[in-house]
């Protein structure tokens, strides 16, 4: 085992880099863009364990048929640039109460409601990707299935203060005209892997979602393929399904017995629910171990072991997944093998700042132990302020845990 490495983390100090920052905008921004960046939807918003996704084009041209977006408002017929600039969209970032700046701040992940790098929005995600580097310097993660070729590599590639985790959804090569009708094919998804390693990036695959019964009988194929080209690792991804995504599936005539056996609930309208498939995802994970690759759960995962790659030092990932096992695969990082120092004093302040009914704090390992005379509002108060509870482990990379007395 590796010697443990140690790491001092102050919640404090994310804090006051937060408003130098956002200080040093104000004196650039118009109040126009000021007021922009306050009314968006990126100042306002909860995080996600893995940090916060962000919104370079809604909405996608490529209608894949297990596709979400249509479920929560975004088009398929359609897509367009973000409307902010880049460096109001670190505006917004900033004034979001639970967004934290810098390498050991909050997760980036672009491309959740839309295809970062179509045509008309691969300007617009560049310019987020350099206003994020100039200002901020979080981790980055982009999913896309569009062609890059080596001219976009390059650019991706150039900027140098920020990992920047690139994952590249290829999910089937037999069925891909069904599943992903308007997409790029596998062959020119598999050359963007080639080109984006070449110019030093770190590229992922992106098995998601794994569809049972579908595809998961050609992971092993995509993966062996996959590192021909340079992947390092593999996100192997769940699968959450509507009433559309079902209908969309046995339009196309594909057998949705295996996905009906493994819903977790029931579907309703506008619903979407997770499908079982951790046994497939840990076949397909010994199989991406048995090709040298590194698999990973979440994609947050990927990010942090990109970091690693990156700048060369080792923090634990933000989801906090090494702490319980429940989705870390061992990967490089080690995120258990690592020490990490914090202020029980600042600690303290903050949880009283933002929870109150703190009595005591004291540190477990990668446990925060909060102890209060009243256990019951306090988990309340919690379960309420999710936001904050994840951004004070975001900056501790330590889980709060509840304790009477």
């Amino acid at each position: 085992m590796r010697n443990m490495a140690k790491l001092k983390l102050s919640l404090r100090e994310l804090l006051y880099k937060k408003i130098l920052i956002k200080k040093r905008l104000e004196e650039k921004l118009s109040d126009e863009s000021i007021r922009k960046a306050l009314n968006d939807y990126h100042a306002k918003k909860k995080p996600r364990p893995c940090g916060f996704t962000v919104h370079s084009v809604i909405g996608c041209t490529y209608r894949c048929i297990y596709c979400y977006i249509p479920d929560i408002g975004y088009s398929f017929g359609n897509a367009k640039a973000y409307g902010l600039t880049g460096e109001e969209i670190v505006y917004a970032l900033l004034s979001n109460p639970y967004f934290l700046p810098g390498r050991h701040g909050s997760y980036i992940a672009i491309g959740s409601v839309g295809e970062p790098f179509l045509s008309m929005g691969v300007n617009k995600t560049l310019e987020y990707i350099s206003a994020f580097s100039k200002y901020l310097g979080n981790p980055i993660q982009f999913s896309t299935k569009t062609y890059i070729d080596e001219e976009l590599a390059r650019k991706i590639a150039s900027f140098r203060n920020v990992s920047l985790s690139s994952l590249i959804t290829i999910i089937s090569i037999e069925k891909y005209r069904l599943l992903e009708p308007f997409s790029p094919s596998p062959d020119l998804r598999f050359r963007t892997i080639k080109n984006l390693k070449k110019y030093g990036l770190h590229p992922i695959l992106f098995l998601r979602p794994i569809i049972p019964g579908v595809n998961e009988f050609e992971a092993g194929e995509i993966i062996r393929l996959a590192k021909k080209y340079g992947v390092e690792g593999v996100v192997i991804g769940g699968f959450r399904v509507s009433n559309n995504i079902i209908a969309r599936l046995k339009d196309k005539g594909l057998k949705i017995e295996e996905i009906n056996k493994r819903i977790r609930g029931t579907i309703r309208k506008d619903r979407l629910l997770d499908i079982y498939v951790k046994d497939i995802k840990e076949k397909i994970a010994i199989e991406a171990k048995k090709e040298g690759l590194i698999p990973f759960y979440s994609a947050c995962c990927a990010s942090t072991y990109t970091f690693f790659k990156k700048f060369g030092y080792r923090i634990p990932c933000i989801g906090l997944d090494f702490i319980e096992g429940k989705f870390c695969t061992k990967c490089p990082v080690l995120c258990e093998n690592i020490s990490v120092e914090i202020d029980i004093d600042e600690a303290k302040y903050f949880l009283n700042r933002f929870f109150g009914y703190v009595k005591d704090v004291e540190i477990r390992g990668y446990y925060i132990i909060i102890h209060t005379n009243n256990r019951k509002k306090l988990l309340n108060r919690i379960r309420s302020r999710n936001g904050y509870r994840i951004l004070v482990e975001t900056a501790y990379r330590k889980k709060l845990v509840v304790t009477n007395g």
